[in-house]
Parts: C-alpha cells; structure tokens; sequence
C-alpha cells in the first residue's frame, strides 16, 4: 500500500547542498526586519527626484557666492541616474526585437541606478544579463511587458554572478517557449530584492527545469508580492520560487501562485532562516507530487506561516522550523498526497487547517524527534486523517506531542481513495512507533475508526489522556499489541462510536516528568522576556522545546525573548526526559504598545452564592475593568487563594471540598495581564448545606456475558440511593479497571487483558456526595487463550465449525461477533445487522474459543479428479476437484513425485514452471487446513512435457505464470527470496496480478512476450509497492534488462506517475518469443501490478492480453 513515507531525498542529482562556507547566516532570534536592516535595501517607492526645483533655482546666486569664498573641496557623488530603455532604441509598441536595445541600457547602468522600462511589451529574442546594484522597474506589471521569443536555454533575466539587484513591475512572459529554464535566475549572489512581478508561460518540460524565480547560492533575497501562472505544468520539476543551496535569509512573502508542474515555492539544501509568508498557490502538481510549499534538507530556523496552498506543505529533514497557521485546501476537486508532512527535529506544527483534498491530512515522517504538533483542524480528507508511519522504513516514530489538535469528518466511499476500505479511518498508527503522548485531542464524525493500530510491530509506550473520541462509524481504538508492554490510557472521553471502546494503562513504570514554567503576565513590546524553567523529573530531562507563538522554537533550558509585534501570544513548553515521556505547560502573555501598565483593575461587585450542596459553593460576580484588559480573577476563602479563573468575563467560579454545615467567607480579586490586582470584592458569608452521608447500597448479581482473549464483559443489579446514584467503579483486585457514569449504566466491557489470564472483579456505586457503597460480591473470570482466527466462510454462507466457537463477521478491522454452536450463517441476519455497510464481508472462527474440545484435528478429504489441462516443454497445468474439511480447507500442495512442486491458497487448478522439454512427470495433491492437518493424496496423474521448439518458434500463449512467496519483510524486491521454492503458484490470463491479494509477500511472474505484429513498442509497469519490469532481447533471460521500475507505488494501471515506470521505444518482431520477467514486493495494505503497452499504431497504454504471453 502506499504509505505516503517520507520522500527519502530528493532524487535528482542537483539537489545537493553546494559547498563552500555560508555566508550572512540567519541566528535564532534575528527577525525579518532585522534582516532587512542589516542589508541595507529599502522597498522603492518612487523614482528618484530630480535634483533641480524653483527654491534651488533662486538660490543659485547665493550658492556660487559662497562657493567663490570657501577653499576647493573633492567634488561630492552624483546622484543615481534613471536610464530609460527607450533612450537605447527600445520600443514597446511595435513588435520588433528590444533584447539588444535594452542590454545596452542595462550595460550603461551602474550601481544605484535605474533603468525604467515605460508602458509597453518589448521583444526579447535573447536573454538579459543584470549588473550589481542596478534596478530594473517598469511603470507596472500590467503595463510594462518583457516578452521572450528566442530560443536559449537559461534565464530569460539572469542575475548570476551579481548583488542588490532590484526587480520591480514588470511582466516576464516566457510566450510558452520551451527553452528558458527560468524567468529570474541568480546564481551566485545575494541581496536581490524582486517585487510586484508578473511571470508566466514558462513551458520547458525537460530537465531540472522551469522556475519562475531561481537562486542558488544567494543569501538575503526578497521575493515579495509578485504572481506566477503556467510554470512547467509539463515538468515533473516545474515550480514558481525555488531558493536553495546556501541561500540563507530568503524571505518569501505575498506571492501568488497558480498553476505549476510540480509546485509552487521550494526551499532546499543548506538554507538558513527562511521566511516563507502569506503565500496563495493553487493548482499544484499538474505533472507530479503537487508540493504546494516544500523545505527539503537542512532548511533550518525557518518559519512557514500564514499561507494559503491547495495540496502538501511538506518540511523535511530539517530542524528548529515553526509552521503555523496556514491554510491546505483546494476548490479544484484535485487529491494529492498529504496536507502536512513534517519532518523537522525541534519543531512546532501549529493552529494549521488541512480541509479536503489530500490522501493524508497530517503525517510525521520517521528518523525525526521532539515535535509538538498543536490546535491543528484536519477534516474531509480522502483517506487518513493523519498516520504515523514507521513499518517499512527501517526508523521509529518517536518522540512526538499531539495536542488539542482536532480530526473530523474523514469520508468513506470517496471516489479518489487510493485504497477503498481502508478510507475513513482518523487516526492510523502503522508499526515502529514508540514514545508518542496523544493528548486532549478531539476526534469525530469519521466514517470508520477513529484510532487504527495496525498488526505492524514495534507500536509500543504510547499515551492516551485527554481526547474526546465521539461520533466515529467505527471503534473508537483498535486493541493494543498485546506485546506492547506500555500504554497510559486515561481520562478519555469515548461516546456514540460503532464500538466504544475503552483501553486499560499498563506499563510505564517510569513516571512523567512534570513541565512547568514561570513568565510575566505581559511585556511592553521591545522588552526582552524570560521564561524560568522549573520543569522536574525524577531521570533527567533531555529536551526543552519552547515555542513563543512567534519566531523559530527554541531548546534552551530558560531562554529569553523579545518580541517583534504587540498581540497576545500563547507560549508552550514540552519536556522529555531520558525514558522518551514527556509532558506540557502553556501559559499567555500579552505583548503590549506603549509604557508599562501600573494601573489594577476595578474591585468585582455584587459577589453572590446562586447556589450550593452541602460540599460546594457556587460563585458568581460582576466584572472588573482595567486600562489594558483584565486578565482574570483570583477567588479566597477567608485569606487563602482556592482558585482562579481566567478572562474578563470569567465571572463564575465553584468551591469544592467544603465539609456539611459550616460557614465559609469568600472573596474575588480581579487581576491583569502586567500582574496588577485590584482591592478585594465585597465579603461573601456562605453556610454549606447539611448534605447527603448516606452511602448507596452494594451491587448485586454481577456476572460476565461475555469475554474475548482480550476483553471481559460484566453486567450487574443496580444500586439505590437515598438522593441518587451517579456510577460505579469497576475494580480488578484493588484497582479500578474501569467506571460507568449513570444510576443505570450497569454493564461495561474492559479491554486491554491479557489471554489466558484469570482477573477478579468487583462493583461498588457512588453518589454525588462522593459516598461510596461496599463492593459487590467478588466474580473471577479466565480470558480465551490468544485468538486463532481463521477463514470459515464468506458473506451469505454457512460457517461450519465443530462444538461452540466464538465467530466474527465483517471487513476491514470492523467486525460483528457471536458466540455459536457448531454453525452460524454468515450474513446480516446472522448476526443481527451489517457491521460495514457496502462492503463483502467474510466470517473467520476463533479455533482458541471455547468448547473446542481440544482443537481441530480432523483432516480434509482428499482432492479428487486432477487432470492435466494444458501443458508446454516447460510447464504443466493442473487442475482438480475441491476437497471438503470440518472447518475448512486452506489450500493445496501439489507434488513431483515426492517433492513439493507448488502450493495454492485455495484454488483448485495451478500451472507447474520450470519443467524440462519432453519428461514425463507424475503429480499428486494434498489438502490443507489451518490446524495443518493434511488430506491423503490425491490420485497421481502423468504427464509429458512438449519437446523443445528451438529458439524463437512460436510458443503456446493464453498464459503467463505467477509465482509468490508469503510472509516476506522488507520493503523492495531485493527481499525476495528467489533461490528458494515459492509458497506456492497461479496462472494470469492477462498481465495482470489480483489486487488487494494480501501482505508481506513478493511476486514473480515470468514467461515469454510474443507479439503478433512487427513494429515499436513501449511497455510501462504499475505497482504497489516497489516492482521491476525485466525484458530479454530474446527468449533467453541470460539477456534480459530491467526497462521499468515503480520504486514506491501508483494507484491502479496508472502509467505515467513517474518516469520510470516507462521503457524506451522497443522494435519487436511478430511471433517472436521474448522472455520477460516481473519482480513485486507488497509491505502491506492494498496492493496491485500490472503491466501494460503501446502497440503499433497506439498512443495509449493497455494491459497485455493473454494472447500475447506464454509460460516459462
């Protein structure tokens, strides 16, 4: 399936960080406008005056009068000079060729100067070279019109080898020319600052090319309010902005953005301190990937905020980066691959929006740590709401904060799903994953489950606390490894799922550390601030990250800042200690205009008691005012603080803990964001109410209905109360397993148990008074012995099975289940209604359950019929009758004589590889069930291979043999264990292998090509995962070549994703057998392969038929 991983670099060979030392490097701390100060260019805002006016005229007598009298001084500089390009024999309104009239003007320019471009569209048929210091401005960009119409490659502007050149109001239009590479390119240089441009039609489509905008090795360039459309929509590398290779300091603001072959702005290899804001692009990826925004490879102290793209904003292998509120959603019906694709040690994901169009909506990609992901909205995305993703990669998933961040409304059905039913699902946890905290998270309304584990390994010391999980069509959680030996499962609010269910902690002997920090309420702008670190731990914290709201995030133990804007900022700081647990602290702070605030808020009024229990007191008053704004209110019982609230108009507050009938005073202090506190409220004298003492009476009759491996169901009498119970406690031993919340919530199920373990049980009920009842009487319950689930039937048959069998019903991880005897029908009546809608659905009985009477131990019956079907001077075909089992059959080992010669997963026929021309060989069958008790033989059958036909004589099609190997790990094909007899065979009658057929297998499929016409060729592979397309010049696979790869995926019969996939132009001749060879390795998940051609004469691709393939 594909996993949507972490690109593992980009591969292109120019992607590289160039050498050389960085120069003008952006520190933590340093702003924008600091960057802009310290390089000394200004936004323009008009030509510069001429030095000419009345008042110097009528003072010119004055002047020479003193010139005569004073002594002879050096001549002062002159003033910059405006050169107009018409003055050189440019004319932007006829349709002649201007590049040399306008070279010239440039050539005449120097530093400080600015050679204007009047309204008009000059001609180029050559490309232009700027100088040092130069500007280049036109009267608009609507108005003042460079159009390219040569046919060099390279910039249709270039900048290369210059500094401080400024580009401003122009258009740029490439005329959807083929041969610029780029519109603007500089390369080496610096201080550039481009501006309120237009450039668009760049059409090359080969190469590392087109872009809009490209710096290498140029730091403190500014690219600000300009527009770009149709940039490489041909081009798997076609983008607006790119800036990389030690271009520090780039600031990217305002631009927008439509329209590229493969994305809108790309920051990449050794850049520091990279600003890319308040950006819009829209129509990402046309040709490929649909990166909207990409920072790829040590892009680090950047900020990526308030952006608006339609697909991907990734940032990856890069650290210290603050990616905050920005925008992911397209209007175009478009899907790409993921909204969010972070990657970045020491980094904050923050107050982002990811709504629809994408396969993922957030995804943190291995080999990285110590990310806070926080208050980000995921919701309408096509497949996972996000995904953790260490399987397959070789890395962990670690050392990752998820808070208050929100997913909702994840589909099912959408019509662009890469993988139908698997869609729906918000939360998708996939193996390698360890040290995660999920914490106050909301996850609703989503069409499947709300929080998947797959069966992955390495998924362990993960923590739930917090979340509120409602409204999911599926579970609210899939079990926990029962080879995990951690999980913190606590204060999780679970309702109105398909299943709710609820996990129990374990583990973690080691306790969080404790993340705390002081800081003022507020701060004048301009003043630098400390935040006082007194976070503990009882290991050693190794990791503060710290983010301000503003800026790049920080890892120093108590870092100081200072603020660039007023406004109110929400600071947080995560720990981690030595173990890998962490924990949160966040506070606010007020960055305020003006002079220190020394002035309190007013005193509340009219502090009152509306009402009260005979261990509370509710509080209420009437607001505060401040100069400023008042930040809250703290809340006193006689002189000691008990609480506080915080807001203006957090007016209510509720005392707990009091004791029955006794008289409490209580007071309210506003306070404000400076620290001020206002006099004291008036006095509040409150007698608590006598109250309830009465404990409710014990349940009765609790019983188990029903248990799993995992899980135990209980039920019991409810108690009563003299005012009224509110709950019960569930106890394991001494602790409580679980709670129910309601006088009648009397049942529960507690999940996360151990197999084969035996747990007791009791009940106690409580009230409002927090009076507890005596336990109820004790009940012990043994869990099943680890499941052994297997196949029994599919939907609308009978699963028969032998003694009383615990049977599940469903598709997808989403089942129904049922306790029954010897048979049940698998269908929605079966089992009282449909668990996943719209789909197939099969039955799989658990062999472990009870009543097994020891297990299966009967064996199938042996097959019957085998026949011969079809043979060559290589291989034969077999065919037979199914056999019947007590359970069920499983598959068939077909044998040569006494040695394995191929194995089915069920079906009745397979093709035997391999063979030798004109020998006779004698098969037989056996069957299989999942208990590996195995049938008699079958009857043997003989048969004589063809003899050889000599190279290149017309070989039997129909065809084509398909190998596979199960259980394999690994990712790429090179885990195929080829040297080895494969776990078993099947026969393709076109090229094209079964989809969705499994996990952790490796396919080959080998045979010969026989075209029935002479001519050119191409061939191209689809896949997923990673597959190879090997083909021989002839029937010999000594001269085979590999002519097509899929090195991740496609989606199905998608041919043109990538390049590779694709072979070169191939003469074929009619008749002639070419030996061809396909490698497929599937991790997990969906899975397909096929391969297709174009045929003479055809300008689309096809699957290859049957009658163009023959066997090995």
């Amino acid at each position: 399936m594909a996993e949507w991983a972490c690109r593992g670099g980009d591969p292109q060979k120019r992607l590289r960080r160039r050498g050389g030392k960085k120069e003008g490097k952006w520190r933590r701390g340093q702003t924008e406008s600091n960057l802009r100060q310290t390089k000394g260019w200004m936004m323009m805002t008009k030509l510069r005056e001429k030095p000419a006016s009345a008042k110097r005229l009528r003072r010119a007598g004055l002047w020479l009068a003193l010139l005569l009298l004073l002594p002879a001084f050096p001549a002062p500089t002159a003033f910059a000079a405006t050169i107009d390009v018409v003055s050189f024999g440019a004319n932007g309104s006829d349709s002649n060729d201007d590049a040399a009239a306008i070279q010239s003007a440039i050539d005449a320019a120097s530093s400080g100067d600015t050679v204007y471009f009047p309204p008009g569209t000059y001609y180029l048929s050559a490309n232009l070279q700027a100088k040092s210091g130069i500007k280049l401005i036109g009267q608009s960009r609507d108005a003042s019109i460079l159009k390219y119409t040569g046919s060099s490659g390279g910039a249709i502007l270039s900048l290369n080898n210059t500094t401080n050149v400024e580009v401003a109001h122009l258009t740029i239009d490439a005329n959807n020319s083929a041969s610029p590479s780029a519109g603007i390119w500089g390369e080496p240089g610096g201080g550039h600052y481009i501006h309120h441009n237009r450039i668009k039609d760049l059409a090359k489509s080969d190469g590392f090319a087109p872009f809009g905008i490209l710096m290498s090795a140029s730091s403190n360039v500014v690219i600000t309010d300009n527009e770009f459309s149709n940039i490489g929509v041909n081009s798997m590398w076609g983008g607006a902005i790119r800036v990389g290779w030690g271009s520090d300091a780039p600031v990217i603001e305002r631009n927008t953005i439509a329209d590229t072959g493969r994305g809108g702005i790309f920051v990449n290899d050794g850049v520091d301190g990279a600003i890319v804001r308040n950006n819009v692009i829209t129509g990402s990826g046309h040709h490929s990937e649909g990166l909207g925004i990409e920072l790829h490879t040590d892009v680090n102290h950047s900020l990526v905020e308030d952006n608006q793209v339609d697909h991907w904003l990734s940032v990856v292998r890069s650290e210290y980066n603050a990616i905050r509120r920005n925008t992911i959603h397209t209007t175009a019906n478009t899907v790409k691959g993921i909204g969010l694709e972070i990657m970045s040690n020491h980094s904050v994901t923050s107050d982002n929006l990811v709504d629809g169009g994408q396969q993922v909506g957030m995804q943190q990609s291995p080999g990285t740590g110590y990310q806070l992901w926080n208050y980000n909205t995921i919701r309408n995305i096509v497949m996972w709401g996000m995904q953790l993703q260490g399987e397959g990669t070789g890395e962990i998933e670690q050392f990752q904060y998820f808070y208050k961040n929100t997913i909702e409304d994840g589909p099912i059905g959408h019509p662009a799903a890469a993988y139908p039913g698997y869609d729906g699902n918000a939360i998708r946890i996939h193996g390698n994953t360890r040290n995660i905290v999920f914490d106050g998270n909301i996850v609703r309304n989503n069409g499947r489950k709300a929080i998947e584990i797959t069966g992955a390994a390495g998924t362990d010391r993960i923590s739930f606390i917090n979340n509120t999980i409602t409204g999911n069509g599926g579970p609210s959680i899939d079990q926990y490894p029962s080879s995990a030996a951690d999980l913190e499962w606590s204060n999780n609010t679970v309702s109105g799922n398909g299943t709710d269910t609820q996990l129990t902690s374990r583990g973690f002997a080691d306790p969080k550390p404790t993340a705390s920090f002081s800081a003022p309420l507020s701060v004048q702008l301009g003043q630098p601030v400390t935040f006082t670190n007194s976070s503990t731990d009882n290991g050693t914290i190794v990791e503060n990250l710290w983010d301000f709201g503003e800026g790049v995030p920080v890892t120093t133990v108590s870092p100081t800042y200072t603020y660039e804007k007023a406004g109110t900022y929400r600071i947080t700081l995560v720990v981690w200690d030595d173990t890998g647990r962490a924990n949160i602290q966040e506070r606010s702070i007020l960055v305020y205009e003006g002079p220190p605030d020394t002035e309190a808020p007013t005193a509340p009024t009219n502090l009152a008691s509306p009402s009260k229990s005979n261990v509370t007191v509710d509080l209420s008053w009437t607001a505060s005012t401040d100069n400023v704004g008042v930040a809250g209110y703290d809340v006193y019982r006689g002189g000691t603080l008990i609480g506080s609230t915080t807001g203006a108009n957090a007016t209510t507050f509720t005392a707990t803990g009091l004791t029955p009938s006794t008289s409490y005073s209580f007071t309210v202090k506003a306070k404000d964001a400076a620290g001020n506190e206002s006099a004291a409220s008036n006095t509040l004298n409150v007698t608590t109410d006598a109250g309830d003492t009465q404990p409710p009476t014990a349940p009765a009759n609790l019983t188990n209905t029903a248990k799993t491996d995992t899980s135990v169901s209980l039920a019991w009498t409810a108690s009563s109360d003299n005012v009224g119970v509110t709950g019960y406690d569930v106890y394991n031993g001494a602790s409580i397993a679980g709670s129910t919340s309601g006088a009648g919530a009397t049942t529960i199920t507690l999940t996360g148990l151990s197999p084969n373990t035996s747990y007791t049980f009791t009940v106690k009920a409580k009230d409002a008074a927090n009076n507890v009842s005596a336990a109820s009487a004790p009940l012990t319950v043994t869990t099943n012995p680890a499941a052994n689930w297997v196949h029994c039937a599919g939907e609308n048959n009978p699963c028969n099975f032998t003694g009383t069998k615990e049977v599940r019903y469903g598709a997808n991880g989403i089942y129904a289940y049922g306790t029954f005897t010897n048979t049940v029908m698998c269908s929605n009546h079966g089992f009282g209604g449909d668990p996943v809608p719209g789909y197939y659905k099969t039955c799989d009985v658990n062999l472990a359950s009870e009543g097994g009477g020891g297990g299966d131990t009967q064996a199938p019956t042996a097959p019957t019929g085998l026949t011969s079907t079809g043979k060559t001077s290589s291989s034969a075909s077999l065919s037979w009758t199914a056999s019947t089992d007590n359970v069920g059959v499983t598959g068939y080992d077909v044998y040569n004589g006494g040695s394995l010669a191929g194995s089915t997963g069920g079906a009745t026929s397979i093709t035997i590889g391999g063979l030798s021309a004109n020998t006779a060989y004698t098969f037989t069958v056996k069957a299989k069930d999942a208990a590996n008790n195995v049938s008699a033989a079958s009857s043997a059958v003989t048969v004589t291979t063809d003899p050889s036909g000599g190279g290149g004589e017309p070989s039997e099609t129909g065809t084509i043999v398909r190998e596979y190997w199960t259980g394999i790990s690994g990712p790429t094909v090179a885990s195929i264990p080829l040297g080895t007899a494969p776990t078993g065979t099947s026969v393709l009658t076109s090229f094209e292998a079964p989809s969705n057929w499994g996990d952790h297998y490796g396919t080959r499929i080998r045979g010969y090509i026989v075209p029935t016409v002479t001519g050119t060729y191409q061939f191209a592979i689809a896949g997923d995962n990673n597959t190879q397309l090997w083909l021989s010049t002839d029937d010999s696979p000594a001269n085979k070549s590999k002519i097509g790869e899929v090195v991740d995926w496609t989606n199905e019969r998608e041919w043109n994703r990538t390049s590779s996939q694709q072979s070169g132009s191939i003469a074929l001749t009619a008749n002639q057998r070419y030996y061809v060879e396909i490698l497929h390795k599937e991790e997990s998940g969906g899975d397909h392969l096929a391969v297709g051609w174009k045929v003479p004469g055809s300008s689309s691709f096809s699957v290859i038929d049957g009658a163009n393939l023959a066997p090995y």
